[in-house]
C-alpha cells in the first residue's frame, strides 16, 4: 500500500473453523472507496448473496476504519459496522465514536471482516497484529460494562472494547455494539449487535502501540492549525451552545409525542431544557478520539454516559414520558444490556398506542399496564426485550414484525421505514429530512445525508427553505453521496456543526469539503479534488442502492408511514405542513439516474462502474 493512512491489511476471521487471516488492501479499492462504509459496501457486494438470511454464517460483520482514523486530523474518531441488517433483510450500517477505532488503526488493521460462527461464546483478541480467538464462556450473560471491565483486568488495562449485552446474545434484532464500557460510544442501528451475537462473539478487544503515518505531517499540521476554531472552554458558554441546540429542537417540534400521534406533552420542553443543563453544571463533556471541541450530545456524569436527543425523545416523550431521571435509567438499560434507543423507543410506543387501542391488555404483556407516560411499565418492557421474555419477545422483533404477529391492524401503529424505527426529527419539519428518510438504503435515518458547505445551497439557512420541494430533491442526492465521503474517512459529522461542539467560538460554522479535501491528500498522499470526491460518494451510495436491489426491494419501500404525510404536526413551524414526499421521489429518482421504478440504468451503472447484470 503506497498511501498512507492506512495500515494496509484487512483482518478476516472466521468463526465456524477459527482460521484467522490477514489480507491485503489494495491500493485500487481504497483509490474507489476509499475506507470505512465504501469499503464495507463494497465487500458486502461481492460476497453476500440474494438469499442471505442475517443470521446466516455467510453474512460477515464488517468493522472498518477510514484513511482519517487514528490519524492527527480531528474529529476522526469513528468507525463504521456494516452488515445485512437483522432488523430490516436489507443493507445496515452503524457508526460509533470513542476510542476503539483509532485502537484498531494502532494494531495494525484497517478493518475486521467476521464471518462464521463460533460454536461457544467467544471474544478475539488484537494486541499488535496478533490476532487470538479466546474462550468467552465466562462473560455470558454480563452486561457491557461487566464485560469491558474483565476483559481489561485480563486483557491489559489499555485495551479498548466492543462488545454486546444481554440484547444482543439473545438476538434482539436492533441489538446494538457498545464500546468504551460505561462511556457507551454505540454503534446502534440496523440490528448490527444482534448479528454479531448469532456469531457467538461477544466482545473485540483491542490494543495498538503503532502511530499511524501521514504523507505529509507539516502541510498537514499548518492546515489543521488554520482551520481550528478558538477553543473557549468557560461552562457558561456551553451551557449557551447547548441551550441554543436543544431549544431549537423542542421549538421545532422534532420530537415525538406518543408515537408521533400527538402535538403536545405539557412540561416536557421544560424537562428537556432542565436536562440539558444539569449536564453543563453536573457532569463533564466526553471527547471521542481526536475531538477536539466536544459536542453537545456527549456528556458523562462518574464516566457514565449520560442523555442525548436520541434517548430524551425515543424514551421519552415518544411514550409520554418527561421524568428524565426516569429517560436516563432506560438509557442506562440500553447502553448495559445493548440495544438502540431509537428502535427502543418506537417499538416501546407503538406497544402503547396498541394497548391503549385495545389491541393487546394486560393477558398479552405479562401483566404490564403498557399506557403513555408509565415510566414502571416502560424500564419493566425495556428489560423484558433485553432478555426476550414474554411479550418483549415480541417486542425484541422490532415494531414492523411486531405489528405482524399482533395483526388486527397493528401495522398502522407501527412507524418505520424500511423496518427501521424513525429518529427523533419529525420528517413533516422538514421536505429534506423527510426525503432522506424515505430514500435513504437504510431507511429512517437522520443522519444519512451531510452538508458539504462549498457552493449553492449548502449555503443556503435550512430553515428557510423547509417546505422547498422543489430543491429538495437535488440536496438530498448531493447530501448523501457527501455522507458516504465522510462515512468512508471516516469523519464525524459534527465536524461540520460548530453550533453542536462544546468549546468552539460561537460563530464558528465548522469545517467544509474543501478541508476534508485537503485534508485526505495530505494523509495520504492521494490526489483527490471536490469532484472525484463527490463521485465517490455517489458510487458507494449506489452500491448500496444495489445490494437493496438484488435482496428484492422495490420503490414501494421509498417512502414514509402515513402517519405523515396525512396527519398535521399542529406544533412548531411545520404545524400545517404534510411533505409531498411521492413527488419528491420522483423527481430524486430521475437526478439519481434512474428508473421511474427505483431500479439503475445501464448508463448509470456504467459512469459509475458498477455491475447491474446479476441484481434482479
Amino acid at each position: 500500500m503506497r498511501y498512507k493512512g492506512y495500515t494496509g491489511l484487512l483482518l478476516k476471521a472466521d468463526l465456524s473453523d477459527g482460521t484467522i487471516e490477514a489480507i491485503p488492501l489494495s491500493e485500487q479499492l481504497a483509490e474507489d472507496y476509499i475506507g470505512g462504509v465504501g469499503l464495507a459496501a463494497a465487500l458486502i457486494h461481492e460476497t453476500v448473496m440474494p438469499g442471505t438470511d442475517p443470521f446466516d454464517e455467510g453474512n460477515p460483520l464488517i468493522f472498518m476504519t477510514g484513511p482519517l482514523t487514528g490519524t492527527i486530523v480531528p474529529w476522526s474518531g469513528r468507525h463504521c459496522v456494516a452488515t445485512i441488517s437483522p432488523l430490516t433483510g436489507i443493507w445496515g450500517e452503524a457508526y460509533a465514536g470513542g476510542t476503539w477505532g483509532r485502537e484498531l488503526k494502532r494494531a495494525g488493521f484497517d478493518g475486521i471482516v467476521i464471518i462464521g460462527k463460533a460454536t461457544r461464546p467467544v471474544y478475539l483478541k488484537i494486541i499488535n497484529q496478533e490476532v487470538t480467538i479466546e474462550d468467552a464462556a465466562s462473560l455470558r450473560g454480563k452486561d457491557t460494562r461487566e464485560t469491558e471491565k474483565i476483559l481489561r483486568q485480563d486483557c491489559g488495562e489499555n485495551v479498548k472494547v466492543a462488545a454486546i449485552g444481554k440484547a444482543g446474545e439473545n438476538l434482539v434484532r436492533f441489538a446494538a455494539i457498545i464500546h468504551d464500557g460505561a462511556a457507551a460510544r454505540t454503534a446502534a442501528r440496523c440490528g448490527v449487535g444482534a448479528v454479531m451475537g448469532s456469531k457467538n462473539l461477544k466482545a473485540i478487544a483491542v490494543r495498538g502501540d503503532w502511530n499511524v503515518a501521514v504523507a505529509e505531517k507539516e502541510r498537514l499540521m499548518t492546515s489543521i492549525r488554520a482551520a481550528l476554531p478558538a477553543l473557549v472552554k468557560d461552562p457558561e458558554h456551553c451551557a449557551e451552545k447547548a441551550r441554543a441546540v436543544f431549544t431549537m429542537f423542542v421549538n421545532d417540534g422534532r420530537h415525538a409525542i406518543n408515537n408521533w400521534r400527538d402535538s403536545c406533552l405539557e412540561g416536557f420542553n421544560e424537562a428537556v431544557l432542565s436536562e440539558i443543563e444539569s449536564h453543563v453544571r453536573q457532569s463533564r463533556p466526553y471527547q471521542c478520539a481526536g475531538c477536539p471541541t466536544g459536542c453537545v450530545e456527549s456528556n458523562e456524569r462518574a464516566g457514565v454516559r449520560q442523555n442525548v436527543w436520541e434517548s430524551i425523545a425515543p424514551l421519552g416523550s415518544q411514550s409520554g414520558i418527561k421524568d428524565m431521571h426516569c429517560v436516563q435509567k432506560a438509557y442506562d438499560i440500553c447502553n448495559r444490556h445493548g440495544i438502540d434507543t431509537i428502535s427502543a423507543g418506537g417499538t416501546l410506543s407503538f406497544a402503547m398506542e396498541c394497548f391503549e387501542s385495545g389491541l393487546i391488555s394486560e393477558k398479552d404483556t405479562d401483566g404490564i399496564r403498557l399506557t403513555f407516560g408509565n415510566g414502571e411499565a416502560l424500564l419493566a418492557m425495556l428489560e423484558k426485550i433485553c432478555r426476550r421474555e414474554g411479550f418483549g419477545a415480541v417486542l425484541a422483533e422490532g415494531a414492523r414484525r411486531a405489528a405482524q404477529i399482533i395483526g388486527s391492524g397493528a401495522e398502522k401503529f407501527a412507524i418505520e421505514v424500511k423496518g427501521l424505527e424513525v429518529p427523533a426529527h419529525d420528517p413533516r419539519a422538514h421536505n429534506f429530512l423527510a426525503l432522506a428518510y424515505a430514500t435513504d438504503p437504510r431507511g429512517a435515518i437522520h443522519t444519512g445525508a451531510a452538508d458539504p458547505k462549498v457552493e449553492g445551497f449548502d449555503l443556503m439557512d435550512m430553515a428557510s427553505i423547509r417546505f422547498d420541494a422543489e430543491r429538495a430533491p437535488a440536496m438530498v442526492a448531493r447530501g448523501q453521496d457527501y455522507a458516504c465521503i465522510l462515512n468512508s474517512l471516516a469523519l464525524c459529522a459534527f465536524s461540520h456543526a460548530g453550533y453542536a461542539q462544546y468549546y468552539s467560538a460561537v460563530g464558528f460554522p465548522g469545517i467544509t469539503a474543501t478541508e476534508v479535501v485537503s485534508w485526505l491528500n495530505l494523509a495520504t498522499g492521494m490526489e483527490q479534488d471536490f469532484t472525484s470526491l463527490m463521485k465517490a460518494g455517489e458510487k458507494i451510495f449506489n452500491l448500496k442502492h444495489l445490494i437493496n436491489l438484488r435482496r428484492g426491494l422495490d420503490s414501494s419501500s421509498d417512502g414514509l408511514h402515513e402517519r405523515f404525510v396525512t396527519v398535521k404536526k399542529n406544533y412548531g413551524p411545520a404545524a400545517e405542513h404534510l411533505p409531498p414526499v411521492a413527488n419528491m421521489v420522483a423527481d430524486y429518482y430521475r437526478i439519481r439516474g434512474w428508473e421511474a421504478d427505483g431500479n439503475m440504468t445501464p448508463e448509470k451503472a456504467a459512469e459509475l462502474g458498477l455491475t447491474i447484470s446479476d441484481e434482479g
